[in-house]
């Protein structure tokens, strides 16, 4: 009870203070109105080197679209672009692009709730700050795409191969072909009031196959690792699930967009039971539905590499090109 009650004086004190910044004149006119903003953009590779020459695309937004003011340029020989305009602080959008380099794409906001900046003498607060943007070098592009979309089963509760290949699963349940995990779509197939909980469970059952989780990089259009590392310890099992408890939700576990995953899969080993063969995938969410037919729906963004041991991860194609 003491719980409850912490969280709902902490809620109505952030709400008091949102609402007390949102009343503030100054403010307020420049949300309505746009005010003045700065930001020093400083474009980097992986390694920190300062990209001279790179596009700028940017969009300083006024409240809603189309209204707001596109601004294009280039960086200088260390790297840097200064961002300045009027706004009125609700989207601020960077595109980064140069030869050679996957795009980065990186949001800025001035008035997200809660966050909201300052304004003085009619200048988004902290005027001239520095935002450092990364550039990531194209170095040696193996995978094809990164899509993927849902597939569906009527086969709820029991356990099902997926072929990440293919993005499906196996036969006769999909068109797939080779196991690289099994999936488990737990569900009732009913909803509220006798809802029970919605989730996925993914298992490994080959020796040496499973994941393991690395940082995803989420403004650049290459979000993984370079490469796998084999030395890695490869988890075998993951359990993505709501649980409800008398109404209640308790327990809510969901893919992590802040992380990627490295999967090793269609292990072969020799007699003595080492590793000859495997492959490597990247996999950067994992998505899991229910639909009023008593269906489940399941799908992996992300790619395989098609070919043994190589354990690049490199996508072939950026996503954009600007």
């Amino acid at each position: 009870m003491n719980k409850i009650l912490v969280a709902t004086v902490s809620i109505l004190v952030f709400l008091q203070l949102a609402v007390a910044a949102k009343k503030d004149p100054v403010y307020r006119d420049a949300r309505r109105n746009g005010a003045q903003t700065k930001i020093e953009l400083h474009i980097h590779d992986d390694d920190g080197t300062p990209v001279p020459d790179a596009k700028i695309k940017a969009y300083l937004g006024m409240n809603f679209r189309p209204l707001g003011t596109w601004i294009d340029g280039t960086t200088d020989t260390n790297g840097v672009f200064v961002l300045e305009g009027k706004t009125c602080g609700d989207e601020i959008e960077v595109f980064v692009a140069k030869d050679g380099y996957y795009g980065s794409h990186v949001v800025y906001c001035y008035a997200k709730m809660g966050e909201e900046r300052d304004v003085k003498d009619g200048k988004w607060q902290p005027y001239g700050a520095v935002e450092k943007i990364v550039l990531r070098r194209i170095v040696n592009p193996a995978l094809t795409s990164v899509g993927g979309q849902f597939v569906h089963t009527r086969r709820l509760n029991e356990w099902i191969g997926y072929d990440l290949e293919k993005r499906d699963f196996v036969s006769p349940f999909g068109a797939g072909i080779v196991v690289d995990f099994d999936v488990l779509i737990e569900w009732n197939g009913k909803w509220f009031p006798d809802y029970n909980g919605m989730g996925v469970r993914l298992r490994f059952k080959e020796p040496y196959s499973g994941y393991y989780s690395c940082d995803a990089n989420s403004m650049s259009d290459f979000k993984g690792p370079y490469a796998a590392n084999p030395q890695n310890e490869f988890l075998q099992e993951a359990r993505f699930f709501e649980v409800i408890t008398n109404g209640q939700q308790v327990e809510c576990h969901r893919f992590d967009l802040k992380k990627c995953w490295v999967v090793r899969s269609r292990c072969k080993v020799d007699e003595s039971g080492r590793l000859l063969e495997s492959h490597y995938s990247i996999v950067h969410r994992i998505g899991y539905s229910g639909s009023s037919d008593g269906t489940g729906g399941f799908r992996v963004i992300g790619a395989f590499n098609p070919t043994p041991n190589d354990t690049n991860l490199e996508p072939k194609v950026p996503k954009r090109q600007r």
